[in-house]
């Protein structure tokens, strides 16, 4: 099979999708075999590049010149491709013309909340979402709930949505105990300057993240429970939120870290998880988080919220809310923090649950729906 993938996205650091696409790479070639491809087109070069860590070779090919991601994709993206026997489209979108078997991984459907997303970006992103749905042969997607709302907004038939969780690359696991105190002790120094507990936050600060509430729930809890904790704030501040106005007036100027750089290589954050004592992602909605079972593979507890589809990774094996609001928040970060046997068995429940979200999972469950597709 010679699987073509949009990877457009792979140009930009690797964050969200970008991370998925890599990670989905890597594993299919690990199982596809030596009679097979996997060709990544991009409008520049992919640093850094993916290399195949199995038999299929995986080969960048740059289609040029470089326009927006929607004129580059209709536009170039068909004729580059005509020769493979399927294009797989890992950011929502796909080429709406042209012939050749394609398949769309949708990873949310967040504009169906409302407030989450202007107009304008129902008009645009969206718009290009739904029309890759409906020309797509099949629609990959990473949860129930995700499904749920491709069916529903998109209006898309349920049985050309497949299921398919994400995963956790191997590499994200706790440190041998041995080595576990002085690493987390270098960690702290590093980003806190002082070797203390803290709370983990990690994700891009976008509206349905609640990284305000976050902070005054934090500051409360803080304060009620006498938590020698720090906040640490790991990812992007898109939506400028005024950090150090907040944690003024949340009284935790003294006990919040923001981190908003990158890491060369995504690896480089599992430092940053290993030394957490505790993991809250208080989203109102997501399609699928892999902060969330990185940090949960890391033996780290962790709070989010029990419903889309952090509940149906979670419940059972986090502390989970129905509702997340000021004081529902900062009771569960003091009970986790407090209760040292609810700490435990919390670590000890997501570490079970992250044994059953692996990239090879997902990767088999992937190439199954793209060979069908080829098949038919």
């Amino acid at each position: 099979m010679k699987l073509g993938i949009s990877a457009w996205r792979l140009s930009g650091p690797r964050f969200g999708v970008a991370r998925y696409t890599d990670y989905l790479v890597t594993a299919l070639s690990k199982q596809l075999t030596a009679q097979d491809s996997i060709v990544l087109f991009s409008p520049t070069a992919i640093d850094p590049p993916i290399q195949s860590k199995g038999n299929a070779p995986v080969v960048e090919r740059q289609v040029r010149p470089r326009l927006t991601n929607a004129l580059w994709e209709n536009l170039l993206l068909p004729k580059a491709s005509r020769d493979m026997d399927i294009v797989l489209g890992p950011s929502y979108t796909l080429p709406l013309l042209g012939r050749g078997k394609k398949v769309v991984a949708i990873h949310s459907v967040n504009e169906a909340e409302q407030g989450q997303h202007s107009l304008w970006y129902k008009l645009t992103y969206s718009l290009k979402y739904r029309l890759s749905a409906k020309v797509a042969d099949r629609v990959i997607v990473n949860s129930q709930s995700t499904k749920d709302r491709v069916v529903d907004y998109y209006g898309i038939a349920p049985e050309k949505v497949e299921v398919v969780w994400l995963g956790v690359d191997d590499s994200f696991r706790p440190y041998d105990a041995e080595i576990a105190a002085s690493n987390n002790r270098k960690t702290k120094l590093h980003y806190l300057g002082e070797d203390c507990p803290y709370v983990l936050f990690v994700g891009t600060m976008s509206a349905r993240r609640n990284v305000p509430l976050l902070m005054q729930a934090f500051g409360a809890a803080k304060k009620r429970y006498n938590l020698p904790h720090k906040l640490f704030v790991v990812g992007n501040n898109i939506e400028h939120i005024p950090l150090d106005k907040l944690a003024a007036e949340f009284d935790i100027t003294d006990s919040f870290v923001h981190f908003g750089g990158s890491f060369p290589h995504h690896g480089d954050i599992i430092p940053i998880y290993n030394g957490a004592d505790l993991f809250v992602l208080p989203s109102n909605t997501e399609g699928f988080s892999l902060t969330l079972p990185e940090a949960m593979a890391c033996g780290v507890p962790a709070i989010t919220s029990a419903n889309s589809s952090l509940g149906e990774v979670a419940n059972g094996y986090a502390h989970t809310l129905e509702d997340i609001n000021l004081e529902s928040l900062s009771e569960a970060m003091g009970q986790v923090l407090c209760d040292r046997e609810l700490h435990e068995k919390l670590k000890q429940q997501g570490l079970e649950r992250a044994k059953d979200l692996r990239w090879d999972k997902c990767a088999r469950k992937t190439l199954a729906i793209l060979q069908q597709v080829v098949s038919a």
